[in-house]
This record gives structure tokens, C-alpha cells and sequence, in this order.
């Protein structure tokens, strides 16, 4: 009389001959559960769960650093992460409390919670003004604005924005300023010799002549 068990993978009710049952310690309903079966049981993975989704997923260990501490499923999801858990500064004019990636907090000496922090900043300080560049000539000032609407004033680096980073991207020329001469300024200041810039990667472009793809 055929014996009723259940399908190891799967659970379904089953009837095999008791002879079959005897002399198999695994049984399956079919080879579909069996092949399932066997591609689970030889999944060298671990299963981890997503620090932001919370969903389980597999990684093999070769592939996790060991000074690893979190782990996502996905970039979207450690995208994500990183901007929700940024480490706080404080804006340099206001002194409110601001979300920055570690990275610009390091390589930064002042950060700013608005552009208008960081005018009323240079304001003050007379650290800046158009006519401490006079080399640049009257184009820039009119340049460097189309360039950063042209742009979306966003970092064509890293793709952060001007909210995301606090202050205004800079506007970097492609081909150095200073190899141009002196009735090339209109060249050195057209639009396709201009890109803008984070502070970050405006420091890691300089000096390389070509233009970054947005990441």
C-alpha cells in the first residue's frame, strides 16, 4: 500500500511505494522540486539581511570586506542609506546643524547649511569677490551662471546637487585657463571648455583635460 509523505522542497503531499520510501532519505513530487532542491543545498552564500529594506539576499564571502559593517542589497538601497545616515558639521556662518558625506567633511575646512550662508559668509570675510580673478575678464562672471543653469547645478562628477552638497558647485575649465592666451579669453570661457564641479572632485579633475560623465 503506497505511503503519503510530503515533498522535502516544497511540502506538497506525496504517495510513494513503501519500498521507495525505505530506500530514499530525500523525496520529491517532481524533478523540478528536486533540481530546486539541490541548487538551495549547494549554495555556498550567505544570506544577509539588507541594512535599509531589511530583505534577505546572498552574498558570497570572498565578496565582503572585512572591515565591511554594513551590507545592502542593492545600490538603490545603499544610495539611499548613506544619505539618511550622513554624519552631522555645523555651517560655518549660522552654525545649524547639517548632513554632509564624511568624505566632503574631511576635505573641506568651512561647510555651509545654504548658498546664502556661504555669500553672507564671503561678505564678511572679504574672501572673495569677482575682482580677484580680474585674469578671468568680464565674461566669467555671465559664463560661469549659464554653465551652472546649464547643468542643473549639479556636480557632473559625482551627480550631487546644489541642495545635496550646501553650496554652489564650482565651474572648472577643461582645458586650463592659463594655456590660452590673451585674445583667447571668449575660447577659454565657452560653454563646452566648462563643466561645473563639486569642491571634491573639482580638486580630482585638476589638471586632468577631460570632461567627467555624471555617475
Amino acid at each position: 500500500m503506497p505511503v503519503e509523505i510530503e515533498c522535502d522542497f516544497c511540502g506538497k503531499s506525496i504517495t510513494k511505494p513503501p519500498s521507495e520510501v525505505e530506500s530514499a532519505e530525500h523525496h520529491f513530487c517532481d524533478r523540478e522540486c528536486y533540481g530546486n532542491w539541490r541548487s538551495e543545498g549547494e549554495d555556498s552564500r550567505l544570506v544577509l539581511e539588507c541594512d535599509y529594506c531589511g530583505t534577505e539576499y546572498r552574498r558570497y564571502e570572498a565578496s565582503l570586506r572585512e572591515d565591511q559593517t554594513n551590507t545592502f542589497c542593492s545600490k538603490e538601497c545603499k544610495g539611499r542609506w548613506q544619505i539618511e545616515n550622513r554624519p552631522q558639521t555645523e555651517c560655518t556662518y549660522c552654525g545649524e546643524s547639517i548632513k554632509r558625506i564624511q568624505y566632503d567633511i574631511e576635505s573641506a575646512d568651512r561647510h555651509f547649511c545654504s548658498r546664502k550662508c556661504k555669500w553672507d559668509w564671503q561678505r564678511e570675510t572679504a574672501t572673495y569677490d569677482w575682482k580677484s580673478t580680474p585674469n578671468y575678464g568680464p565674461l566669467w562672471k555671465e559664463r560661469r551662471e549659464q554653465v551652472l543653469e546649464r547643468d542643473n547645478r549639479t556636480c557632473q562628477g559625482c551627480g550631487r546637487s546644489e541642495d545635496d552638497l550646501g553650496y554652489t558647485p564650482r565651474v572648472h575649465h577643461i582645458r586650463p585657463f592659463s594655456e590660452f592666451d590673451e585674445d583667447e579669453v571668449e575660447a577659454a570661457h565657452d560653454s563646452s571648455n566648462l563643466v561645473s564641479l563639486c569642491e571634491p572632485c573639482h580638486t580630482r579633475w585638476e589638471g586632468i583635460p577631460l570632461r567627467p560623465k555624471l555617475i
